[in-house]
């Protein structure tokens, strides 16, 4: 059983390529003295992704591009040339540049690939290259062993990832489920200070304000957990599509009668015809689930986030452009589950159900349905808009997509890209 969940965990749609993938554990044993020094490296780590992590975002914020970080709005017209012109001619010189630099130094690219591509409109999350910095920064250290630098580097995705979304919980349970670490008493404990650490700088530097804005709500009943509970079953499936996707994405880049260097300037030609025409599906899209959340949507609105959102990460992704896979999952899962809720509502209208609260059911089941993990998406639904009533309706609109793709998917996939150079 347990060599299936393992399975089944890696063969979902990565968060990065860093984690949920297939790789063997080193084996090696930390000794006394190495424990106390393995758990404050990670504290540090996790510290310095954070901080990295403000940094960027910073950054990323005083140019007018397409990143759309979280609370940061990002609106751009259509039939915009630029739309069109700058993915394509950004991916080119990235392309170029990696063409002359070699391989190792591309790995070391990586991360800044991945920074540009959100802010140039590529629809891939920043926590890519939150994922990215650590993993590429222990494989060029040549000190330490292989274990030692599997635990501090997962403890410092935790962090960036907790200061990112300000969730801790999520951060954490998201590594241990995709069994980045082994599950010991020292992995988990390194993970849970790095997401600790990664909380409280989020909190003295972003305040203790939700990441994302949604009003307050009411419990709901049985007959709306029924609901929730379909547009769950619902989006599983679209998740299970969604990973099919990806992969024929991945085929169909492998069939092009050239090098895989230049597919993600195929990619960025794609992208940039689709943004030329609807703007609204280029970036990361944070910005978008405080809009999802509020109601504040039209239905043509869900229908393109819903669709475009998947089809634009599938192709980014299947053409090898490094990035995070949460943040259009979210968007993609918060239309959908509002488009759903819509006509569940219209065919039984006796039934009350909060639009807000199907958003975010919608969300974090896609969450939970693509990358295939559960606690973590329960956790970051609450810690992300700290609304606890809607805690019911996530639990089981998570556990529906949840099951449904553990059912009727296959326990192991293609991987979508090439994994990076491996820690050692």
């Amino acid at each position: 059983m347990k060599s299936i969940f393992q399975l089944f965990i890696r063969g979902g749609i990565p968060v990065s390529i860093p984690v949920n993938t297939e790789r063997s554990l080193p084996v090696n044993t930390l000794s006394g003295r190495t424990i106390p020094l393995v758990l404050c490296l990670s504290v540090i780590a996790a510290a310095a992704i954070a901080m990295l992590t403000e940094g960027l975002m910073a950054v990323m914020d005083m140019f007018n591009a397409y990143s759309g970080l979280p609370g940061m709005s990002k609106d751009h017209d259509e039939h915009d040339l630029m739309t069109l012109l700058i993915p394509i001619i950004i991916t080119l010189i990235i392309a170029v540049v990696l063409r002359y630099c070699g391989e190792k130094l591309s790995s070391v690219l990586r991360p800044l690939r991945s920074i540009i591509s959100i802010n140039i409109g590529i629809p891939l999350g920043l926590e890519g290259a939150i994922a990215d910095l650590p993993a590429v920064t222990a494989s060029k250290l040549k000190n330490g062993g292989a274990r030692e630098k599997h635990i501090i580097v997962a403890a410092a995705m935790a962090g960036g990832i907790a200061f990112l979304f300000g969730s801790p919980l999520a951060a954490i349970a998201l590594i241990i489920e995709l069994l980045w670490i082994e599950l010991t008493w020292i992995g988990i404990t390194a993970v849970i200070l790095g997401g600790g650490t990664g909380m409280l700088l989020h909190y003295l530097l972003r305040g203790s304000n939700p990441v994302f804005m949604m009003p307050e709500v009411t419990m709901a009943g049985v007959p709306a957990l029924l609901g929730y509970t379909v547009t769950g079953l619902l989006v599983g499936l679209v998740a299970i599509l969604a990973k099919k996707m990806m992969t024929g994405m991945v085929n169909l880049f492998g069939k092009l009668p050239f090098d895989k260097l230049w597919w993600p300037v195929i990619a960025a030609i794609v992208i940039g015809i689709i943004g030329y025409f609807s703007p609204e599906v280029l970036g990361a899209g944070y910005e978008h689930i405080d809009s999802l959340l509020l109601g504040q949507v039209t239905l043509q609105f869900l229908v393109v986030m819903a669709i475009g959102k998947l089809l634009l990460m599938s192709i980014a992704a299947g053409s090898g452009i490094p990035g995070g896979t949460i943040a259009p999952l979210l968007v993609a899962g918060g239309a959908l589950g509002l488009f759903i809720t819509f006509l569940l509502q219209f065919t039984f209208p006796a039934v009350q159900l909060n639009y807000a609260v199907a958003a975010l059911a919608g969300m974090t089941a896609m969450f939970a349905g693509g990358n295939r993990v559960l606690p973590a998406a329960v956790f970051f639904a609450i810690e992300t808009t700290h609304v606890t009533n809607a805690l019911l309706p996530v639990i089981c609109a998570c556990t529906a997509a949840y099951m449904v793709v553990f059912l009727l998917a296959k326990k192991k996939v293609a991987q979508p890209t090439v994994l990076p150079e491996k820690i050692s």
